[in-house]
C-alpha cells in the first residue's frame, strides 16, 4: 500500500458508499495552523476509520466538505479552498490519483452533486452561486446567481439528466431545471425567514418527490408537481439538519444528522414518524451513508467517531418498523423496544458500533 497520512483529522465531514459497499471518508482539519483535510478509503467499512487498517488514504491542501462517487474508482469532492476535485484510487485502489481541479469558486465549495449520467456536476459555495459543470472537458457550462447567501446543499435528481434542487442560507430552496432559458423555480421561500434549508434528498421510487432538511430541526416532504404546499413537516430535531439521506431498501426510510448530535430515522409513509433515534454520538454529526448491500447506516462527525447502525433483516417488513421504538444508548448492542411491532417474529435489535478516530 502507498503511503498515508500519519493521522486523520478529527472533523469528519462526509462518508460515501460505493456500489461494492467500500467506504470513503472526507476529514478535515479545522483547528490547526493550517485548514489541511484528506480523503480515507476503506474496502472494509468495519475498519472505518483506524487509519492502519484503510485501504488508500491521502492528504488534501485543504478541507473536504462534501464528495460523491463518479463510479468505483473515482470521486469528486467540495474543497474548502472553493476547488471542485477528481480522484481516481488506482494501484488496485490502495493510492489516490489526483486526474483534475475545477477553479472557479470565489469562496469555499460547500456541496457538489452528480447527474444520473455521471458526467456533469453541480456544485454550491458560501460565494453564493450554484455552478454546473462538464466533467468531461473540465469546463463550467453554467453559474447561476440567485441565491443571497452561501449555498449549502446541492442535489441532482436521481432521475433527469437536467434538474437538480439548491438549498441556501437565505432561507430559499430552488429547483433548477438547465435545459430553460430561466431554470429556477423556488421550492421554499421563507420570506419571514424564520428557517433556512440546509439540505436534500431525492426520494428514489418517487422522481417526483424530495425531502428537505431545515435549520431549525425540521423536515419537509415536497411534491415537485405542486410547489406550493408540503406534503408533510415533521420537527424531527431540535438544531440544524446537516445531511438526509434515503435507504436503498425501504425507499421511505428517511435518515438524518444533525447539529443536536443526533442521528434519526422518519418513516416518511406513516406521516413522517420518527421511529429511531440514536444519541451515540457525542459532538456534531456532518456524514451520512446507506450500504448499498444491506439495510446498514453509517453515520460519522465532529466527535471523530463512525457509529453503524444496522437494522436486522428479521425485524424489517414491506413498510419497515410499524411504530416507534425506545433504546439504551449505553450498550454496544442495543435492543429496540417498541409498543406494537406487525408481523415481527422478534424484538427489533440494532447493532451498534463506535470506533474513535
Amino acid at each position: 500500500m502507498a503511503s498515508v497520512p500519519a493521522a486523520m483529522e478529527k472533523y469528519l465531514d462526509v462518508i460515501k458508499h460505493n456500489s461494492d459497499g467500500a467506504v470513503i471518508f472526507g476529514a478535515s482539519g479545522l483547528t490547526g495552523r493550517y485548514w489541511a483535510g484528506s480523503l480515507w478509503f476503506y474496502k472494509d467499512p468495519s475498519f472505518a476509520p483506524d487509519i492502519l487498517k484503510c485501504s488508500a488514504g491521502v492528504a488534501t491542501e485543504a478541507g473536504v466538505v462534501d464528495l460523491e462517487w463518479i463510479d468505483d474508482s473515482r470521486l469528486a469532492l467540495a474543497s474548502d479552498s472553493g476547488a471542485i476535485e477528481v480522484w481516481q484510487l488506482v494501484d488496485s485502489q490502495t493510492s489516490f490519483k489526483n486526474l483534475f481541479n475545477l477553479y472557479e469558486h470565489d469562496n469555499s465549495a460547500s456541496s457538489v452533486s452528480l447527474n444520473m449520467r455521471k458526467n456533469k456536476a453541480a456544485s454550491g459555495s458560501a460565494d453564493m452561486s450554484v455552478k454546473v459543470w462538464n466533467l468531461e472537458n473540465q469546463t463550467s457550462l453554467n453559474t447561476y446567481r440567485v441565491h443571497l447567501d452561501t449555498v449549502w446543499c446541492v442535489a441532482w435528481s436521481i432521475s433527469n439528466n437536467d434538474t437538480f434542487l439548491s438549498c441556501s442560507q437565505d432561507g430559499t430552496s430552488i429547483l433548477w431545471d438547465t435545459r430553460k432559458s430561466k431554470p429556477a423555480t423556488y421550492v421554499v421561500k421563507n420570506e419571514r425567514f424564520t428557517s433556512a434549508p440546509t439540505c436534500a434528498a431525492w426520494q428514489p421510487d418517487n422522481q417526483h418527490m424530495a425531502a428537505i432538511g431545515m435549520e431549525n430541526g425540521q423536515i419537509l416532504m415536497k411534491d415537485l408537481r405542486n410547489l406550493t404546499q408540503t406534503v408533510t413537516e415533521k420537527m424531527v430535531h431540535t438544531r440544524a439538519v446537516n445531511r438526509i439521506a434515503f435507504s436503498k431498501k425501504y425507499s421511505h426510510w428517511l435518515g438524518s444528522v444533525s447539529d443536536d448530535c443526533t442521528v434519526a430515522l422518519t418513516d416518511t409513509s406513516q406521516a413522517a414518524k420518527t421511529i429511531y433515534r440514536s444519541r451515540v454520538h457525542k459532538d456534531y454529526v456532518r456524514g451520512l451513508s446507506w450500504s448499498p448491500t444491506d439495510n446498514t447506516m453509517l453515520t460519522c462527525g465532529y466527535d471523530g467517531k463512525v457509529h453503524q447502525h444496522s437494522f436486522m433483516p428479521e425485524t424489517l417488513t414491506s413498510e419497515g418498523l410499524t411504530s416507534p421504538v425506545a433504546m439504551d444508548t449505553n450498550s454496544d448492542v442495543m435492543d429496540l423496544y417498541s409498543n406494537k411491532l406487525k408481523n415481527l417474529g422478534s424484538p427489533a435489535r440494532f447493532s451498534g458500533r463506535t470506533i474513535q478516530a
